[in-house]
């Protein structure tokens, strides 16, 4: 129970607080995201309130949905809620809200309001609950109602995740708990060493911690989910997460088959689930681009199946409403991973509703292997063939093998899949449209045949299935191909184009037998016979008898035609349609024929423009017949022209009902019939022949030669007699037709060459053609795609044509291009979106200026305004990209610069204008994204003529900057974009050098920016280089600084100090080269234009320069260490080396003066210039500045530094054989000559490499420091002397080793051992061991008194009063030297002061290192000092050592006197010395050494009786004792380790008879002390040293025998003797052998059973079953039965048993409860050790076991029920009935 309720207090206390504690509630209250911790303790309840309401009103400003917590967590009722007043249900509710806040607030972390709104909610609570609390009374209160870091802290840290690399995120981790979530456990390094977490750490604990990758997936998914999301998030969720995948799928391809594909299947399990869910939230589209990149790595780097790939491609395209490239380059990469080449229904569904599919796989195919993606996709569309939409399909096939994207081998699957498709007809079924799908396809194969690309593979593939083509009899094929340039020419008559045989009197009755209202096939109505009757046409067209009955068909009243349009116009359709080839010449064949043949009563001019469509067809076979028709249309009017040229009337062919009954004919400007003949005989004829050889020529003529223009190529006579006002009428009907006819082909393949000849002077044409312009972009793109589908036009490329008409000039055709975009459409055209953008791009250089002026702020506003569908959202980009890549001109963009709005409250700085007209209201998200757009315009469309948009730039500067000082949001990208344009206006045309502008280059500039120079307000770009935290605007504004005082100088040079001073800590401190560059071009530009105004102003510039200068010096430390002395080289150079080196030099060493660091770099900075230089620095150096000023000492520091060393061991001769003497204007002194000593020091100590000449040098200078050390200066001198004489003597000592004994004799003497300073005998004492290991034997002569001065020097450092650390270490270094190098100088009486002072040291007051120091030098006596010399020192100085033990040091203190001193060290390292001597001695000293090495032991064993006997107030305490014991077993087992049994068994009867032989009263001390040794020896060796029993049992039992418990001396010697017994017994037949040592042979002859000889047994039994009699008294009955126990154990014999139980049954009849009790717990562990085997004497138990359950004692009855329960469990039955 007291467990239990210790248990919950202790977790009551983990989870809980004391709200007593101040100092806990101020630490908790010290933690900020925003403040320093001293700073925050003392902050109070009102104004950390008032902070959060600032930040989050400002959140409300640039968010609405902010305004959402308004009630919650911001509101007033939350400052008296508290967490542990809420119910579980509240407080969840809370989490959920604190979620939803930080999800919205994640997108502004790196402003300063939200970060104000945080720090709220971080610190809620911990401020006072209770009004008017002062600060001193109470600060905070444990609990916390928000405190997001501890309550929420998963979501904090997710949220603060993305923004790791910033400041912000290490503020985070300084106030986390220190209990996180496992999943951030990677973070605790990061929070203990106060650094940024790297994005690789970030991305390997994704990969490897599983809870960490759930919890990540999970928060960014939350966030989306409630359309939260922000592009930091997604981009680092999409990073890490693509990387953690990449990593996990490298590590399940580890090991075997089955475990790869297991960890992949995990693998797959782990990410599947959240980018299903990401791919289904299409209101996100950047974290389906983010599921993308995860797909892509996932399809890339596994082996997946078919199957898989299916259904992940499907998930890509599942919710697909907004098609991107990333989508698509992850079906491209899925794709090319499928073995099956096949594509599911719903993504080939997805792929064909993409507008530029092809387009964007063209592209995609620059960097992406495309070609399984694309053969899919043809497969597919060739399955679903036969449908409504097969033209779009088919259209599709078409542009996808045209633009050559696959390898020849997929081309030629493909096209072997459309061969396998024509040869099963019935596989097409007949669709609504009535588009004959067989007929297209084979189309689309003769097309493909004709290309360059794939040509050459479809004709492969055709002869290769010519033959079964042949075989199977199918004609079809061949018939379809007509035109195909196979291996044999196929003749045309010989082809059969129906691919079924149908009678022809079948087909008749299909055809209605009268026309209704169908007076002519070319109205605007849909033609409800003429399906019909080009189906029979096709079937009759290739017959004789067949065609000339069709041709007498009543519908088609042929007799009629010179009234009716019907016969006319049905060929017309044939020949304009999207028909086969054979149909379309049969159809103009039979016109040609009527024409011929029959008698006309009509002008046919309508005839004329679909003849001059045919005449442009691509089929010659076509353009053939059609001129066969032109032919005999031109005989009819030349019949007409002579019967009777002016008098002659004839009416025209469908006049009022050509293109529908209604009003669609009264707009047809229609010609009088001889314009017609004149236009047929002496124009169109002229160009037949041309015209049949090149499908192209009639447009070029129309476009020319119908001019006004015609120039060469033309003939005059023809050009004179087709007269202006003929052209004119011509192109006018012409135009009049195009705009009326409802065949969309006729209007795409007209409509270039009509607007092509507008452009060559008729531009009178486009009012004709507006109409059609009108009401193509009127109408929805369904509507014009589906007519420009039933005529197989590409309906992008119609409307291209279309939107050609709008011109320049024609205000009608820009105005409606103007109203279309500037209004907002119903019907959505994206076609038309396209076109007209892109026809505005065209023409807008040749706008007029207002027309761009207009045009541009309606693109402008399009831009700005809500998107609020697809389409609108096309016409945004359309509108942003033309606006990007026009040429706007300089009154456009000042009009953009006016309109741009003002984004601070404040109106200081306006002109009166703005400050009248400014609005009071907040800066919205809409103003900041139109200022963003404009500059973004206003930067790409900068030229040199831009220069009046200087002072509006700058104006939005200042309004930036002071908008920035208002809100805390800092505008870095509208800074960028305002100071580049800036750059782009001044730096336009310039002539840029290898790092200098050139100024003669910005003479221009000096004359146009003159008017503009009070404009550039230098103190705003000032202001972006102190204030803001973005790099880039930094950087930029540096660069525009440099442009500046290249162009006008005077304008900085007020700002410079403050420009160079910020650079330091930001600019300078990066790495990056272009922060380099940037360093750079701004000295270079700035610094030479202020030193020339420095001189031109003032008489001593060196006060400016000095400024300058400072500004560097500060920034020493944060300028890159690798760029450090390039940069202030040019430094140096620019203000001038010779002129004012020495101020920096100066400056730098006044900033650093103890820097190392600092003083090289001078060093090297001094010795980059040339000697020449150099010299000219030194002088007025020596002339100014060699005084007692501390700052001109530096200096010369630096100088002599900067001395090659040969030069500087010169002059350092020079100076020390110098008296302190004035030499003109130099006074020099000991100091300085001390100075330029302590210069040498640090460059001969600085580890660098000294040529050979130097190191000469050097110890040639040696004989000078060590008079240095003898003469009379004081001891400064001979300590720098001293640290100069070690660094030579350590680096090049052994190279002249006689030149190193020379000085030793200096540092012996007394005035260096001997010196009353300190550091001088330290420093002597470490020159003296440098010396020893470099001259080594050599170091003799000095040796004595070397070695009396230092052991005094050791006793004086450990004295009382004048105790030194740093003394006693360097002494005891000497020696450590000494015994490295000359081991043989200390022996004999050294060897034993050596050993008495260092115990005197372990006794004195020092710290661990000081006794390190000491055992390390004692550890060096015992390896290099021999045995025998050791072991009598040691024998020697045994009574020193325990005599300085017992001296006992006090410090006495306000509370009594204090033990200061370890007293029994001293004597514990004397036994350490003996152990590493026994350890480093070889076997055969040991032996040779054996007797020495026993008296050491035996001193070490008579330590208790010396101390206890008597015990005197210095007496060891027992504790003490046996530590010392400890230490002594120790040595002696490592001895016995080290020998045989032949030499350690005298030596163990030889310690047994030791401790026998004393008088009664010390006998028990040494047994005691023996025994111990026994104890450890026989429980380390086992049952190896099992016969060595026989020793000591006589012994043993004598002691027990004779020992009584009355005293503690007796029990204790007691006790060890049973103890010891007990680990023999143990061991006696365990077999084990334990020995550490090789060749252990002391036991080689073992034992079996020794305890079971009778002998040994009956010795030992007796006497120690008795000490049952006084073991209870005593409390050593545990000891006494576990002895028993184990004794029973090892006699492993009946009788041995019986004996001990006979025994110990009469002591449970003793008269004393306690022997009773010894003797039933002994009956307890021998049952439980023995178990059966000793019950077997239970019927010997039963009478005493009956007696004792009835004990007067409770404790002995409670004992006996114990051991009957037990005695049961072993035999399993119950003892009762043998009880009764």
């Amino acid at each position: 129970m007291a467990t239990s309720l210790a248990a919950q207090l202790t977790q009551i206390r983990a989870h809980s607080t004391n709200a007593l504690d101040i100092k806990a509630r101020k630490k908790a209250h010290s933690k900020s995201l925003l403040f320093d911790s001293h700073y925050a303790a003392a902050q109070d309840y009102n104004t950390l309130y008032q902070l959060c309401q600032e930040g989050w009103h400002e959140l409300c400003r640039l968010d609405s949905r902010f305004l959402g917590f308004a009630d919650n967590l911001f509101s007033e009722q939350s400052k008296l809620e508290e967490r542990t007043q809420m119910t579980a249900a509240q407080n969840q509710n809370l989490d959920v809200v604190l979620e939803d806040f930080m999800g919205l607030v994640g997108a502004r972390l790196l402003l300063k309001p939200a970060l104000k709104a945080i720090e709220w909610l971080i610190r809620r609570f911990r401020s006072a609950t209770v009004k008017n609390l002062s600060y001193g009374d109470a600060l905070l209160t444990p609990s916390s109602i928000y405190s997001i870091h501890e309550h929420n802290t998963k979501c904090l840290i997710l949220t603060f995740l993305p923004y790791h690399t910033s400041s912000v995120f290490l503020s985070l981790l300084t106030i986390l708990p220190e209990q996180r979530h496992g999943a951030f456990k990677f973070l605790q390094p990061y929070i203990q060493s106060s650094s940024i977490p790297s994005r690789h750490a970030i991305a390997y604990t994704a990969a490897n911690n599983q809870d960490f990758f759930k919890t990540l997936n999970t928060y960014t998914l939350r966030v989306c989910r409630c359309e939260q999301q922000y592009p930091a998030l997604l981009s680092f969720w999409s990073s890490i997460t693509s990387e953690a995948v990449s990593v996990m799928l490298d590590h399940s391809r580890l090991g075997r088959p089955e475990l790869q594909k297991e960890n992949q299947e995990d693998v797959l399990r782990r990410v599947m689930p959240p980018l299903a869910e990401g791919l289904a939230m299409h209101h996100s589209p950047d974290l389906r681009v983010g599921c993308y990149m995860i797909l892509t790595v996932l399809s890339s780097k596994t082996n997946l199946s078919d199957e898989l790939l299916a259904a992940m491609m499907e998930m890509v395209v599942h919710c697909w409403k907004v098609v991107t490239h990333a989508g698509l380059i992850c079906l491209v990469i899925m794709a090319q991973q499928n073995h099956s080449m096949t594509l599911s229904r719903k993504v080939i569904k997805s792929l064909l509703a993409i507008e530029h599919l092809v387009d964007d796989l063209e592209l995609l195919n620059e960097r992406y292997k495309v070609e399984k993606l694309v053969l899919g996709l043809i497969l597919g569309i060739l399955k679903r063939l036969g449908r409504p939409g097969d033209f779009h399909r088919i259209r599709t096939i078409r542009r996808l093998l045209e633009a050559n994207l696959m390898q020849p081998s997929l081309v030629a699957a493909a096209l072997t899949s459309m061969l396998c498709l024509l040869q099963d007809p019935a596989s097409f079924p007949h669709t609504k449209d009535d588009f004959n799908t067989p007929n297209a396809l084979a189309d689309l194969i003769r097309c493909l045949s004709n290309l360059a690309t794939v040509g050459p593979i479809v004709r492969s593939v055709m002869d290769h299935a010519e033959t079964k083509t042949r075989q199977s009899g199918f004609d079809v094929l061949r018939g379809s191909l007509v035109g195909l340039p196979m291996t044999t020419d196929v003749e045309m008559q010989d082809i059969t184009i129906t691919p079924r045989k149908v009678p022809f009197e079948d087909l008749v009755k299909r055809i209605p037998t009268q026309t209704a209202f169908k007076k002519s096939l070319l109205s605007q109505s849909e033609s409800y016979i003429f399906s019909s009757l080009f189906d029979a046409f096709v079937e009759v067209c290739q017959s004789s008898k067949n065609l000339h009955a069709f041709l007498e068909l009543p519908v088609l009243r042929k007799s009629l035609a010179s009234t009716e349009l019907c016969f006319v116009s049905f060929f017309v359709r044939v020949w304009c349609g999207p028909h086969p080839i054979p149909a379309r010449v049969a159809a103009l064949n039979v016109l040609s024929n009527y024409l011929s043949n029959e008698k006309l009563l009509a002008d046919v001019q309508l005839l004329l423009p679909y003849l001059i469509y045919v005449l442009a067809d691509s089929s010659p076979s076509v353009r053939r017949a059609a001129t066969e028709v032109v032919v005999a249309m031109a005989a009819f009017y030349d019949d007409v022209s002579t019967l009777d040229r002016h008098n002659a009337k004839l009416p025209i062919l469908g006049k009022c009902r050509s293109y529908g009954e209604g009003n669609e004919c009264d707009g047809i400007a229609w010609l009088p019939w001889q314009t017609v003949g004149i236009f047929l005989q002496e124009w169109l004829l002229p160009r037949l022949e041309e015209c049949q050889l090149h499908a192209g020529r009639i447009g070029g003529s129309i476009a020319n030669s119908l001019s006004a223009a015609a120039e060469s190529g033309e003939v005059v006579n023809d050009q004179q007699s087709f007269k202006k006002s003929l052209r004119a009428s011509v192109l006018t009907s012409l135009c009049s037709h195009v705009a009326n006819t409802p065949i969309y082909a006729v209007k795409a393949r007209l409509l270039p060459m009509l607007t092509g000849a507008s452009k060559y002077g008729h531009a009178a044409l486009i009012p004709l053609l507006n109409p059609i312009l009108a009401a193509t972009i009127s109408r929805s793109q369904g509507d014009v795609e589906m007519h420009c589908e039933q005529d197989h036009v590409d309906a992008s490329q119609y409307v291209q044509c279309v939107l050609e008409i709008a011109t320049p000039n024609d205000e009608e055709s820009i105005k409606l291009l103007q109203e279309y975009i500037s209004t907002t459409h119903t019907n959505t055209n994206g076609l038309v979106d396209v076109a007209v953008f892109r026809r505005l791009r065209s023409i807008w250089p040749h706008l007029k200026a207002q027309t761009q002026i207009t045009l541009a702020g309606i693109m402008l506003d399009l831009v700005l305004s809500d998107v609020c569908s697809q389409s609108e959202i096309l016409r945004r980009r359309e509108a942003l990209d033309t606006l990007r890549k026009v040429k706007l001109s300089v009154d456009t963009l000042q009009s953009f610069l006016r309109s741009c709005p003002s984004l601070s409250d404040g109106r200081s700085t306006r002109g009166a204008k703005r400050r009248r007209i400014a609005s009071p209201s907040h800066t919205s998200e809409a103003d900041i994204r139109k200022a963003s757009l404009i500059l973004e315009v206003v930067e790409s469309s900068v030229t040199k003529a831009h220069l009046s948009l200087l002072d509006k730039l700058t104006i939005l500067m200042a309004d930036f900057q002071e908008y920035k000082q208002h809100s805390g949001i800092e505008l870095h990208y509208l800074e960028l974009l305002a100071m580049n344009t800036m750059r782009g206006i001044l730096e336009y045309s310039a002539v840029r050098s290898d790092s200098l502008f050139l100024q003669d280059k910005f003479t221009y500039y000096l004359q146009c920016v003159k008017v503009e120079r009070n404009e550039i307000r230098v103190d705003v770009l000032v202001d972006c280089i102190r204030n803001s935290t973005d790099p880039q605007v930094q950087h930029t504004a540096l660069l525009l600084v440099s442009l500046l005082a290249s162009i006008a100088p005077e304008l900085i040079l007020h700002h410079v100090m403050p420009i160079f001073t910020f650079m330091g800590p930001t600019t300078m401190k990066r790495t990056d080269d272009y922060s380099s560059y940037v360093v750079k071009r701004t000295m270079d530009s700035v610094i030479p234009r202020i030193m020339d105004s420095l001189r031109k102003c003032r008489k001593d510039p060196i006060s400016g320069v000095s400024e300058l200068l400072l500004s560097f010096v500060a920034a020493f430390e944060h300028v890159p260490i690798d760029r450090r002395l390039t940069l202030f080289r040019s430094l140096a150079e620019m203000i001038g080396v010779n002129e004012y080196l020495f101020a920096l030099l100066l400056l730098l060493r006044n900033k650093f003066p103890r820097s190392k660091e600092a003083l090289q770099f001078s060093i090297d900075l001094l010795s980059s210039h040339e000697v020449e230089n150099q010299l000219q620095v030194n002088p007025p150096v020596l002339s100014n500045f060699l005084s007692v000023n501390k700052l001109c000492q530096k200096t010369l520091d630096i100088l002599l530094s900067g001395l090659p060393m040969v030069d500087l061991v010169t002059m350092l001769q020079n100076l020390l054989d110098s008296a302190d003497t004035e030499v003109g204007d130099i006074f020099i002194t000991w100091n300085t000559r001390l100075d330029a000593l302590k210069v040498f020091e640090l460059r001969v100590g600085d580890g660098k490499i000294t040529p050979f000449g130097g190191q000469e040098a050097c110890l040639a200078f040696l004989p000078k420091l060590s008079s240095v050390i003898e003469g009379p200066d004081g001891e400064t001198s001979r300590h720098v002397a001293l640290a100069c004489i070690e660094h030579i003597v350590e680096r090049y000592g052994k190279k002249d080793i006689d030149a190193v004994v020379c000085v030793a004799g200096g540092m012996v003497s007394s005035k260096c051992l001997g010196a009353e300073s300190e550091e001088v005998r330290v420093t002597s004492l470490l020159c003296l061991s440098t010396v020893i290991e470099i001259a080594q034997g050599e170091f003799g002569p000095f040796i004595p008194q070397t070695l009396q001065k230092t052991l005094i020097t050791i006793s004086n450092s450990i004295e009382e009063g004048t105790c030194s650390k740093r003394l006693h270490n360097a002494a005891y270094s000497f020696f450590s030297a000494l015994l490295l190098h000359t081991p043989w100088a200390v022996a004999g009486t050294q060897l034993d002061l050596l050993l008495k002072v260092s115990h005197g040291s372990a006794n004195a007051n020092l710290d661990e290192a000081v006794f390190e120091e000491r055992r390390a030098t004692l550890e060096l006596v015992a390896r290099h000092i021999e045995s025998k010399e050791c072991c009598a020192a040691l024998e020697r100085t045994w009574a020193n050592a325990m005599a300085e033990g017992p001296e006992v040091l006090y410090n006495m203190t306000l509370s009594g006197p204090r033990v200061l001193s370890d007293h029994k060290q001293a004597i514990k390292e004397q036994l350490l010395v003996l152990e590493k001597v026994i350890g480093r001695s070889s076997k055969s000293a040991i032996d040779h050494q054996i007797a020495a090495f026993t008296r050491l032991l035996i001193k070490a064993f008579d330590l208790r009786r010396i101390q206890l006997c008597p015990r005197t107030e210095n007496s060891y305490e027992e504790k003490e004792i046996e530590e010392v014991e400890d230490a002594s077993n120790v040595a002696a087992i490592a001895l016995v380790t080290r020998v045989n049994d032949k030499i350690f068994r005298p030596v163990f009867a030889q310690l047994v008879e030791w401790a026998a032989t004393s008088s009664a009263k010390e006998r028990a001390y040494r047994q005691t002390a023996v025994y111990g040794f026994f104890l450890r020896f026989f429980d380390r060796f086992k049952s190896v040293v099992t016969n060595y029993s026989v020793l000591i049992i006589e012994d043993a039992a004598n002691i027990l025998n004779k020992s009584v418990f009355t005293s503690e001396t007796s029990k204790l010697l007691c006790i060890q003797v049973i103890k010891t017994l007990q680990v023999c017994f143990k061991h006696d037949q365990d077999g084990t052998f334990c020995a550490t040592m090789e060749d252990l042979s002391i036991g080689s002859n073992v034992d079996a059973g020794f305890w079971q000889t009778p002998a040994h047994f009956g010795l030992i039994s007796q006497v120690l079953l008795n000490q049952l009699e006084q073991a209870g008294e005593a409390s050593a009955a545990i000891e006494v039965t576990s002895a028993i126990t184990e004794l029973a154990v090892a006699a492993d014999s009946t009788d041995h048993h019986r004996t001990l139980n006979r025994a110990v049954l009469q002591y449970m009849k003793s008269d004393r409860a306690t022997v009773r009790l010894a003797a039933v717990n002994c009956q307890q562990n021998l049952t439980a050790r023995l178990g059966e085997e000793w019950l077997a004497l239970l019927p010997e138990m039963l009478p005493f076991i009956s007696e004792l359950q009835e004990d007067d004692d409770e404790k002995v009855e409670r004992a006996t029920h114990s051991w009957i329960k037990q005695s049961e469990e072993v035999l399993g039955e119950k003892l009762a009935p043998m009880l009764q």
